[in-house]
């Protein structure tokens, strides 16, 4: 594979270190807190998105999904097309739209392969994950222009999944290794890679990345129990559970596919499964203390969401996510940095009991946008994004 970037790619990242900082405290200073209690929701589909069952913009089968922003309202994700291949877009602030594929991708018909974006920086950088012809699943780093770079992790084994990206070109995932088991790694602005597992892991992931270079993520242990862990930029690991996290199979703080949420100040947002299988967020803070938290309007089992829970934090405190509630209907909720709640549905969304359908927001800036997807009546996904 192709670890090196063209010489478009490699400016940014040369200059990207000494110019991210000034930049996020410009972005700071501009921000609002995410805190408003409603906002207009706006639908999008990308160009080429398919309208099957199953296809469209943001997800499929409610697996492996992402929409998310930066801090200048730029989206990026995926679509699945009529041909059953994704392909990943960037929608601009004013709704405009660019689709690409990572070179390597394979886009046979039927073979639901091609390009996945997962996280996008405020440089307008892109990472994400391609599946070639044998269905093996690389990283890759998209600049802004469209240049590409793709890596594996070392060692990897049929996959190298990047989740996040921070603003000075440091991208995290995990990756299955020749143990058959999942590891976290690190690929820094230069190109270099290292990975990682958690002690006492059978599998760990990384699943976010600040400014700083502190990492988080999870790890299962070999009873099933997940555990999270902070990883200082110098490479320290320490690990965490939430208060009221169960301690058997199945259970813990935070779930395999989960997503965790991190800010600068590296406040961690999660999720955790108690003793009887209820799902409960959490807020942990830069000391350690924690806030657990259950939106309202939650079914018995909590937010209940197990292989794919998506939740962000902004640096304000703003946290969003999704939650089940008792006639099987996913929604959206808000909840600020005083602990308030907003719930709220994207227009279009199916809401029909038992559907497993409803809404799904998947990131959230500082300025308090939101974005996700939702699944309309026909199982076809939609893109959405909430203003504040």
């Amino acid at each position: 594979m192709n670890t090196n970037c063209t010489a478009s790619c490699r400016s940014i990242v040369l200059t990207r270190g000494t110019k991210a900082r000034a930049l996020y405290l410009g972005l700071f200073a501009l921000g609002m807190a995410g805190a408003a209690s409603a906002g207009p929701i706006i639908s999008f589909d990308a160009p080429g998105a398919g309208t099957g069952s199953g296809q469209g913009t943001g997800c499929f089968a409610f697996t492996d999904c992402s929409v998310v922003l930066n801090n200048f309202g730029a989206i990026t994700g995926y679509y699945l097309d009529a041909n059953n291949v994704f392909h990943g877009f960037v929608r601009s602030p004013e709704g405009t739209f660019t689709t690409f594929d990572s070179p390597g991708a394979d886009t046979t018909v039927g073979d639901f392969n091609g390009t996945l974006p997962n996280a996008i920086d405020d440089a307008g950088a892109i990472t994400g994950v391609y599946y070639d012809a044998n269905s093996v699943g690389h990283g890759f780093l998209r600049t802004r222009e469209g240049a590409f770079a793709t890596f594996d992790a070392p060692g990897a084994n049929g996959l190298t999944n990047p989740i996040a990206l921070n603003l000075e070109g440091a991208a995290v995932g995990y990756y299955f290794n020749q143990n058959d088991t999942f590891g976290a790694f690190l690929r820094r602005p230069d190109g270099t890679l290292e990975t990682w597992s958690a002690p006492g892991a059978a599998s760990t992931g990384a699943y976010n990345i600040n400014i700083f270079g502190t990492v988080v993520g999870h790890y299962q242990d070999n009873s099933s129990v997940v555990h999270g862990f902070v990883r200082s930029p110098q490479g320290k690991l320490t690990t965490f559970d939430a208060p009221g996290a169960g301690t058997g199979s199945g259970q813990g703080t935070g779930s395999p596919g989960s997503s965790v949420g991190l800010n600068v100040f590296g406040a961690i947002a999660g999720y955790y499964i108690d003793a009887n299988y209820v799902v409960h967020g959490y807020l942990r803070d830069p000391t350690g203390e924690y806030a657990t938290f259950l939106p309202p309007g939650v079914g018995p089992q909590g937010i209940n969401c197990y292989n794919d829970c998506p939740i962000s934090l902004n640096d304000w405190g703003s946290i969003t996510g999704i939650y089940l509630d008792a006639n099987n209907v996913y929604h959206g909720f808000l909840r600020t940095p005083d602990g308030k709640f907003t719930t709220f549905e994207a227009p279009g969304a199916d809401r029909t009991p038992g559907s497993l359908n409803g809404t799904f927001p998947y990131g959230i800036n500082d300025q308090g946008v939101i974005t996700g997807y939702y699944l309309d009546a026909n199982n076809v996904s939609h893109g959405f994004v909430r203003l504040p």
